[in-house]
C-alpha cells in the first residue's frame, strides 16, 4: 500500500495535530498519550528506524524501561498512532458526508477538499508509515488494508451516484487515479506555496472523479 493510503494521519507539524489526534483517546492515560506524542515527532524528524524506545522515553521525560510498561516494542507504538489515525479519518469523513442530504455532486466536492486538507497537514508522517508498513504483523496490516477498502468505497458510491451507468471497476480506477495524484503532486513540492497546492489540487481530483464517462 503506498503513502495515498495513509492521509488520515495529522502532521506533527508545531506539535498540533498529533495532540489533536489524540485528544478524543479517553482509553489512554496522560502518560500513554505523551509517548505516542513524541513518538510521533521523533518519527517524523530523525526517522523511525533512528528512534529508539530510550529516545522516545527521554522525549516523554521517562526512562526507557518505562516506556515498555505501556507499549512492549517501538512498532507497538507505531500501530497504535496508525490505529488512531484511521479513527480520526473515519469520524472526519462521517462529519464531512453529514446527514447525507447533499447532493453527490457537492457531497464529493467536500470530501475532496477534506482529503486535500488533510494530505497537506499529514504528508511528513505519511511517509514514515509507508516505509514501514510492510514490516508490520499480518494481522494489523490486513486490520488497515481492510479500512482503507472502506474508506475508498465511500468514495466509490459517491462516484456512481453522479455517474451510474459507470461500472464499478471504472469508479475504482478514478477514485485511485484522484487519491495518488493528490499524494504524488504534495509529496513532489514538499516546499511549495500550500495555498497553491489548495486552490488547484482540489479541481485536479474532481476532473478525474468526475470525467464525463463515455
Amino acid at each position: 500500500m503506498s503513502a495515498d493510503d495513509w492521509v488520515g494521519l495529522a502532521s506533527v507539524e508545531n506539535g498540533t495535530s498529533i495532540d489533536a489526534l489524540l485528544a478524543n483517546g479517553r482509553k489512554h492515560g496522560v502518560r500513554r498519550r505523551l509517548i505516542l506524542i513524541q513518538a510521533g515527532r521523533l518519527f517524523v524528524e530523525q526517522g523511525y528506524a533512528a528512534t529508539s524506545m530510550d529516545d522516545i522515553g527521554k522525549a516523554s521525560g521517562v526512562s526507557g524501561p518505562a516506556v515498555y510498561r505501556h507499549f512492549p516494542n517501538k512498532q507497538a507504538v507505531l500501530v497504535e498512532l496508525i490505529g488512531l489515525a484511521f479513527v480520526q479519518r473515519r469520524e472526519g469523513l462521517r462529519d464531512v458526508l453529514g446527514d447525507g442530504s447533499e447532493p453527490p455532486r457537492v457531497s464529493l466536492r467536500l470530501v475532496v477538499d477534506w482529503y486535500v486538507e488533510i494530505a497537506l497537514r499529514s504528508r511528513d508522517l505519511l511517509f514514515v508509515i509507508e516505509r514501514e508498513l510492510p514490516s508490520l504483523p499480518t494481522a494489523d496490516r490486513r486490520r488497515f488494508n481492510r479500512e482503507e477498502r472502506l474508506f475508498r468505497e465511500e468514495w466509490v458510491h459517491l462516484v456512481r451516484e453522479v455517474y451510474p451507468e459507470l461500472s464499478d471497476l471504472s469508479a475504482r480506477i478514478r477514485v485511485a487515479a484522484a487519491m495518488g495524484a493528490v499524494r504524488a503532486v504534495i509529496g513532489a513540492h514538499t516546499g511549495a506555496d500550500e495555498d497553491a497546492l489548495r486552490g488547484q489540487l482540489p479541481a485536479l481530483a474532481l476532473a478525474t472523479l468526475l470525467a464525463p464517462s463515455a
